[in-house]
């Protein structure tokens, strides 16, 4: 009989236990990523952690991590979460980013319509899904078609030294700061 009312007793416990809500570290994130903390915004991810774009591909690792945060930094991105919504391991929030090459590009801002971010269980960042709105997507889309299709043909050699050997793009501060000189080229054109 004991038994049974210790298991009922735990069960019972797990049960009522309060659920952690990371919102907070969504918002501590943000803030570190808004103020150029590369450093403190990195700390916050888990030993293996995972950035998803959508058609992108998935970043994997805490250097390129770095990379991607570093190459945001060049680009003075802001983020602004809306109704984030938190449940288990995950919150998940609309984000709406602005930066210099969206400026550049002229587009004020684009819009995930979902932004996941999944946290382990010692509450470090575990993964962070984003997916951009369809109208952010054809948007940006059209303006790096536009942009790619310039540099090309009028930087060809700029243009590619931003890539690897294997054609990746290759996220960095100098890449950023290289995009945006490119974007600044081809507004005066």
């Amino acid at each position: 009989m004991n038994r049974h009312f210790s298991l009922a007793f735990f069960f019972f416990v797990v049960a009522c236990s309060p659920v952690p809500d990371y919102s907070q570290a969504v918002r501590e994130f943000q803030g570190h990523k808004n103020d150029g903390n590369v450093e403190l915004a990195l700390n916050m991810f888990a030993d293996e952690p995972s950035l998803q774009f959508g058609p992108l591909g998935t970043i994997t690792g805490l250097n390129e991590i770095r990379s991607i945060l570093e190459y945001d930094l060049a680009l003075n991105t802001q983020l602004r979460l809306e109704r984030c919504e938190a449940a288990a391991l995950e919150v998940t929030c609309r984000v709406i980013e602005t930066n210099d090459w969206l400026r550049l590009v002229d587009i004020e801002s684009i819009t995930y319509a979902e932004n996941t971010f999944t946290f382990a269980t010692d509450g470090r960042i575990k993964s962070i899904a984003a997916t951009l709105s369809a109208d952010s997507a054809q948007l940006l889309g059209a303006a790096m078609a536009q942009f790619d299709a310039w540099a090309k043909t009028n930087r060809p050699i700029e243009y590619a030294d931003l890539f690897s050997e294997d054609g990746a793009f290759v996220y960095s501060r100098e890449n950023g700061e290289r995009v945006l000189a490119l974007l600044r080229q081809w507004r005066k054109e």
